[in-house]
């Protein structure tokens, strides 16, 4: 069987919790993409999970700009709003009516990607996990890693 896309949501953003609960689940962390709010902390660079860490455009404005803005100064453009992440680009990332779209390339379908961009604004992680020939069993062990809304694509 064809690998296939499997999209879940953790319920909070720790690094070092989301690798340990598919580590204990027996997934391999190395085959999963994990997309959360940046948390301002320096993780380690020894997980072997990727996160796509987004930063969202309230939490870097931090309103000095608006001294200079329209005085044609460098920078008073308030920022470029870019996802930062390993290996990551931003023609990866689309823009969405009324917010952000981390996943809008890919492969979720359009109809259940707010869902997704909602829990990562919320504070959640989102796992994008590409590495199995078991679907199903992929699920069932994600699930039982306590991912929620583990989906197929």
């Amino acid at each position: 069987m064809a690998q296939r896309l499997i999209v879940g949501i953790f319920p909070n953003n720790d690094g070092a919790a989301i690798e340990s609960a598919l580590t204990s689940a027996k997934v391999d962390p190395s085959q999963a993409t994990v997309v959360r709010k940046a948390t301002g902390v320096d993780d380690d660079p020894n997980y072997e999970l990727q996160f796509v860490d987004v930063v969202l455009e309230e939490e870097v404005n931090s309103f000095s700009d608006d001294m200079t803005k329209g005085m044609g100064i460098m920078g008073d453009g308030g920022g470029t709003g870019v996802p930062m992440g390993r290996d990551q680009s931003p023609s990866e990332f689309a823009t969405r009516t009324g917010g952000p779209g981390y996943f809008a390339n890919s492969g979720i379908p359009d109809d259940e990607v707010g869902n997704f961009n909602d829990a990562v604004d919320d504070g959640r992680a989102v796992m994008l996990y590409s590495g199995s020939d078991d679907a199903d069993a992929t699920v069932a062990a994600l699930r039982a890693a306590g991912l929620r809304n583990v989906r197929i694509y």
